[in-house]
């Protein structure tokens, strides 16, 4: 049997107000679709029962949808502060024990913009302040740490 048999086979099964869903969860019960079904899943004869079949759309489902967090960058839009003070961090850490004063002066920049970004609420605004604590570790270590 080709595709278009098996397919015009299936259309034929699905009532006339079928809907889009109802045909996408008639192609995963007849094993048409794979994306999201375990290898016991994909061992099982098709057609699925539906209790199979609900596991599998509910992980197909719940697997589209992005955390509400700062890995969906959709959600997660940082104030110029926070963003300025991130990258002035990151440039503290990078240079904290190759050019300690371009590290100084970038930790500077990251505590400030840090604060001025709680001030004005900006989200992650902590961010800048921790990676400009972090950088300046490693100068506590060296200034601090010598025995006399």
């Amino acid at each position: 049997m080709t595709m278009k048999e098996e397919l015009a086979q299936i259309l034929s099964e699905l009532p006339d107000d079928a809907t889009w869903d109802d045909l996408l969860r008639e192609l995963y019960r007849w094993k048409k679709i794979t994306h999201g079904m375990s290898e016991e899943e994909l061992a099982m004869p098709a057609p699925l029962p539906e209790n199979e079949l609900n596991a599998i759309l509910g992980r197909v489902d719940s697997a589209s949808s992005l955390p509400d967090d700062m890995r969906n960058t959709k959600k997660y839009n940082p104030g110029n502060y926070v963003t300025l003070g991130m990258v002035a961090g990151a440039v503290a850490i990078f240079f904290a024990m190759v050019f300690p004063p371009l590290s100084w002066a970038a930790a500077a920049v990251a505590a400030i913009t840090g604060v001025i970004g709680v001030i004005h609420k900006e989200e992650k605004a902590w961010v800048p302040i921790l990676l400009a604590m972090v950088s300046l570790v490693p100068m506590i270590f060296i200034f601090g740490g010598a025995p006399s």
